[in-house]
């Protein structure tokens, strides 16, 4: 590695070449980026050696290094990069912030333990545990189905009196005692609640603490609700997490969870306010079956931000239409192969909202100027989104459809001539041969056709490329690895990756005229790479290090101290 210089230079003043972007003659306090391999993922000047920024954080240069140099003045600070990548900040559109920071906190279950180790942690979790509910995360549910027919009798034995909730560990389903579901009110509930399952012992009818979808988010709002406790510990819980994303080179995040009757929306308030919100954030917040439309509506516009100048914006819904495949909950055309998986009697997938309704909370939410942020994983799901969207006012768009695992070919068209955003997580793990045969048992040769983000960008679709962290890989630079070693359905090339994390998801966002390339007048939100991963095998990608991230010209991520003065 080329050694690290930083100098002040008095420079003879030089005309600026043709060609060169820049804004004005001479900046004080401004930084000078050289000896770089620049990507600005603008392509009228695709590459550059050098970049300066002022001390607001805007780029005022962009170009050769003599240029650039000339153009910031005699008294700019100059930061030689030795060589290596800088590209705009990395922007994940799609992921749960807040939830992965709770996580990581709660007891840790192991998703395909066998049932006595389960069991273990569950004992240890509640002589631990301090709080009026016992909590965990991670457990599989059809793992322990697999292992278990009533699973709440266990954890009965363990606590007979104090509620306890273990979260699952992709989001969509939970399990509970009876004390739990009591307090929910489930043990007396005829049926499912709306948007909801509630799996039921065979023999007596009666719930045997497996609950999936929307069922799982009564008993979460009353196991975290909205006390200053609860947003001081969930706030303690996000900040190592927003140093990860610092750590990965994200600049910018849509936190797709929204719990706000849980105060997610005053964790991220409360991190605007203590200066310690290391991203710009354009959030949605969660839209629930089971609350009263206009009543919630009421909620949702209320707590409604959209100022561009403002590191924190709440601009979207998060509406659910399905489930996931895996738990035969997507929303499917044709129906599930039998025998496979969780049975709850639904042999086409699951549906949060019925049509009428989701169509009404997509027209008046878009109306009040909201984002739709849809999540689908079957192809039923998504043309029932695709439907909503082109009922609803095209503005404040664009909409999205997130995952999309399953998509009809009949409606792949639709994403251009609606202007919908295909927003796909091509993690390792949701590529991975042995992940689609094992969805193989449950749809059969559909399979072979998930998550097809390469052929919707041949159509002309917008594609963005997220994380759903912490569901899945958190790291850009293994996505843009596997998007573009990807057989099928994969990136074109690494260009091509690499818009899919930066200015796609800006456009998306509605901070493209500010973020997502580098180019003079935008803010410079930057990551910076050892290497350059355009001149890597695609193999080694994932190889790369981020070893700085900067936010607006400021270093959130610097353990070489390149930035310090």
């Amino acid at each position: 590695m080329v050694g690290i210089s930083r100098r002040r230079l008095h420079l003879l003043w030089l005309l600026p070449a043709a060609g060169l972007a820049w804004s004005s003659p001479a900046f004080a306090g401004a930084k000078v980026l050289t000896n770089a391999s620049i990507h600005t993922v603008n392509p009228k000047a695709p590459a550059a050696e050098a970049m300066a920024i002022d001390d607001d954080g805007k780029i005022i240069a962009v170009g050769t290094e003599r240029d650039v140099l000339a153009a910031a003045g005699k008294d700019a600070e100059i930061i030689d990069l030795g060589g290596r990548m800088v590209l705009p900040g990395f922007q994940d559109a799609h992921v749960h912030l807040v939830e992965a920071g709770v996580n990581e906190i709660l007891c840790e279950f192991g998703p395909f333990e066998e049932l006595d180790d389960t069991l273990a942690t569950a004992e240890e979790c509640v002589k631990s545990s301090k709080t009026d509910w016992v909590l965990g995360s991670g457990v599989s549910m059809t793992n322990l189905l697999d292992q278990s027919d009533n699973p709440i009798a266990l954890l009965d034995e363990i606590s007979p009196d104090r509620p306890v909730l273990i979260l699952d560990d992709i989001g969509h389903g939970a399990w509970a005692n009876s004390a739990a579901m009591h307090a929910a009110g489930y043990d007396a509930l005829e049926g499912n609640p709306p948007g909801g399952i509630i799996l039921r012992n065979k023999e007596t009818g009666k719930p045997n603490g497996v609950v999936l979808e929307n069922a799982q988010q009564k008993l979460r709002n009353l196991a975290f609700p909205d006390t200053p406790e609860n947003v001081e510990f969930a706030y303690e819980s996000m900040l190592p997490t927003l140093k990860t994303m610092a750590q990965n080179g994200i600049t910018s995040v849509s936190d797709a969870g929204g719990f706000w009757p849980q105060g997610h929306v005053k964790v991220w308030q409360k991190a605007l306010a203590e200066n310690t919100l290391t991203v710009r954030a354009s959030s949605a917040l969660y839209v629930y079956p089971d609350m009263p439309f206009d009543e919630q509506v009421a909620a949702l516009t209320r707590q409604f931000s959209n100022d561009a100048s403002s590191l924190l914006r709440f601009n979207q819904v998060k509406i659910y239409v399905d489930g996931i495949l895996e738990q035969r909950t997507g929303a499917v055309l044709e129906p599930y192969k039998p025998g496979a998986g969780i049975d709850h009697g639904f042999d086409r997938g699951f549906l949060y909202f019925d049509v009428d309704t989701l169509n009404r909370y997509s027209k008046v939410l878009s109306e009040k100027g909201f984002q739709l942020h849809y999540h689908v994983t079957g192809d039923r799901g998504a043309r029932l989104a695709l439907d909503a969207i082109a009922q609803s006012d095209a503005a404040p768009g664009p909409h999205r459809l997130t995952h999309l695992y399953l998509v009809d070919k009949a409606d792949l068209p639709r994403f251009k001539q609606l202007g919908v955003v295909a927003d796909f997580q091509l993690a390792p793990s949701s590529v991975d041969a042995d992940y689609v045969q094992f969805i193989r048992q449950f749809i059969g040769d559909r399979a072979d056709t998930m998550l097809p983000a390469g052929t919707l960008q041949a159509m002309g679709a917008q594609v963005v490329m997220s994380s759903d962290f912490d569901a899945d890989e958190l790291s850009p630079l293994v996505k843009i690895q596997t998007a573009v070693t990807r057989r099928k359905d994969g990136a074109s090339d690494v260009a091509t990756a690499i818009e899919w994390m930066t200015i796609n998801p800006a456009r998306l966002l509605h901070q493209d005229k500010t973020t997502g390339s580098i180019e003079v007048g935008k803010v410079a939100d930057l990551a910076v790479i050892d290497r350059d991963i355009l001149k890597l095998p695609a193999k080694a990608i994932g190889n790369a290090k981020v070893v700085a991230t900067l936010l607006q010209g400021k270093p959130v991520y610097d353990p070489e101290k390149l930035f310090e003065d």
